[in-house]
């Protein structure tokens, strides 16, 4: 990287000027400009020394006293699912039964005759018929069609044709009880399958549809690109990779595609439905040949994915205290206890930072003791262990947290999404304790956010609002003292999300010398209300001084006349 002054010398490609510009830098908060060469921040000030070191060829971008931030970074965002989830039925807003058909019924006219029709988002909590949706629900609208509607987490809702195509009926055993997450199956009073598939049983039905390809792959990690930007995202890491989903990455990057810097997570064991056996993935973790840190700022590998609990909605998170209504439902194991320990030290010690999947108050802990454990027995590997998600948290696991510099990803955005399926699993008063924002940042637990797109939205501005209101969809607030402010969830999703993955050197605030990765805000973050928060797009996001999301009427390209030099 060239010294400073080097970079102050430059000419600038691009400027960004008369706006109001979090910068996420203690040493200077706030700018009102700042100047871009080739990839890096070259300086940073007024307006009027900043623009006086343009020439005839820098660009001049008037931000009209618009709010400019550091490029949003998600720390979990399936961005390959999400993106395949934007071309199919997307269920999230759905608040009955007949919503459902409706979108369903859509989506069959436009569709070609028996073509699978698959979607995601529905969530039983949020229905106003007060139960699940089932196979004849869907049926009705689609006698002829397959469908296949993934639940936001965990289940999935199959129609009669879908179950046919899967050769699943009545006499379909569950997956063998013996297994850890084993899965079932929901029967009605007949014992004929309802449609909906917990859990493992989900392979019955997916192993049926037709598989992706790389060029689908490769097409979500497009769309995405698109819609993701657009919201002023200019990082994700994307976690639970297969090979040919990592190699999909590649060659949208080497097609000049690729307009989100990425961090890639690999698949690791107790990854929901797959069958394959631990020896295998050990293998293919061990087949990369690289570990934690390979790549460059573009595209990176990052760390394994584990998943060794479940959710709350649908009451499979690890807890120290049962369910409501269910006194002996304290959730379940993906993968045991043991196997969980041992797997993080194999990891840890072949140089692989780790992202467990961590609910329940009691998985948090057991993850929390055997990073702890790794980290001492071999201390001088260089990894940033984490869990995602973070939801209820014991004291002695906050200590272990912050004492071994372990982060939280908190998965925002389920505040507002899922909120109302907290409630209905533990209570109101437990729901309000979930993923404590508040209470980790004042006990010094390394603290970001993301989003764990598509089981909700990738919108970080809903993830802003869930960080600082606490409010569901419907308006109830859980756990009103754990509300962080703005600025505190800004940080939590640009510097403090490049911490965890040790790219904060380069990465996550607009200081002289880093990538300018910036999105120009539609409205001001800091002054609109609550709710204008929620309707918060980007005019103008920018990565890596390329301009990847423009919409020029809002920020002019300032006309300047040449010079007399440039004249002659």
């Amino acid at each position: 990287m060239p010294h400073l002054s080097q970079l102050m010398s430059l000419t600038p490609d691009l400027i960004l000027t008369r706006g109001r510009i979090t910068t996420m830098d203690m040493e200077r908060p706030e700018v009102e400009a700042l100047a871009i060469r080739g990839e890096q921040i070259i300086a940073v000030g007024s307006s009027e020394v900043i623009e006086s070191l343009a020439d005839d060829h820098t660009v001049i971008r008037d931000l009209g006293g618009r709010r400019a931030i550091p490029g949003i970074n998600d720390t979990h965002n399936h961005v390959i699912s999400m993106g395949r989830v934007l071309n199919d039925v997307q269920l999230y807003a759905a608040r009955s039964i007949s919503d459902i058909q409706e979108a369903i019924a859509a989506a069959v006219a436009a569709a070609p005759p028996g073509a699978w029709i698959f979607g995601r988002g529905w969530d039983e909590s949020l229905l106003r018929d007060g139960r699940f949706p089932n196979r004849h629900d869907i049926d009705e609208v689609a006698p002829n069609n397959p469908v296949v509607l993934e639940r936001v987490w965990n289940m999935l809702l199959a129609n009669s044709a879908a179950m046919q195509a899967a050769d699943v009926g009545r006499h379909t055993p569950d997956p063998p009880s013996g297994t850890l997450y084993a899965g079932r199956i929901e029967r009605d009073a007949h014992g004929d399958p309802t449609g909906i598939f917990r859990d493992r049983s989900k392979s019955m039905i997916l192993s049926a549809m037709p598989q992706r390809t790389a060029t689908d792959h490769e097409h979500a990690i497009r769309a995405a690109c698109r819609a993701y930007n657009a919201l002023g995202i200019t990082s994700c890491a994307d976690p639970g990779l297969l090979p040919e989903q990592m190699q999909a990455y590649q060659n949208v990057r080497r097609a000049g595609d690729l307009t989100l810097r990425s961090s890639l997570c690999l698949a690791g064991w107790g990854y929901g439905s797959a069958a394959e056996d631990d020896d295998d993935i050990a293998a293919r973790i061990e087949a990369t040949g690289v570990y934690t840190g390979f790549g460059d700022a573009w595209l990176r590998m990052d760390c394994v994915k584990f998943l060794p609990d479940g959710g709350i909605g649908d009451r499979t998170a690890l807890m120290y205290e049962p369910y409501l209504g269910e006194p002996e439902n304290h959730g379940q194991f993906v993968v045991s206890e043991r196997d969980l320990f041992r797997y993080v030290r194999w990891c840890h010690d072949r140089g692989w930072s780790i992202d467990n999947h961590a609910c329940g108050d009691r998985m948090i802990h057991l993850v929390a003791q055997a990073y702890a454990q790794a980290i001492d027995a071999n201390p001088a590997v260089e990894v940033r262990h984490r869990i995602h998600h973070g939801y209820l948290i014991t004291d002695e696991a906050r200590d272990l947290l912050r004492e071994y510099r372990i982060p939280v990803l908190a998965t925002i955005p389920f505040i507002y999404n899922l909120g109302e399926s907290f409630v209905a699993s533990i209570g109101e008063e437990r729901a309000g304790q979930v993923m404590p924002l508040r209470s980790l940042l004042d006990a010094g637990v390394p603290l970001a956010l993301g989003s764990d797109a598509p089981v909700t939205t990738y919108n970080p501005f809903v993830g802003i609002y869930a960080a600082t209101t606490r409010r569901t969809v419907y308006g109830r607030q859980l756990g009103a003292d754990e509300c962080i402010t703005r600025e505190e969830a800004l940080r939590a999703y640009t510097l403090d999300a490049a911490w965890v993955t040790r790219e904060d050197e380069r990465k996550g605030s607009l200081s002289i010398g880093k990538l300018a990765d910036i999105a120009v805000l539609d409205r001001d973050l800091f002054g609109v209300s609550d709710d204008d928060v929620l309707q918060i797009t980007a005019h103008l996001t920018v990565v890596g001084g390329r301009v990847v999301h423009d919409t020029p009427d809002a920020i002019a390209t300032v006309e300047r006349e040449p010079t007399s030099a440039a004249a002659d």
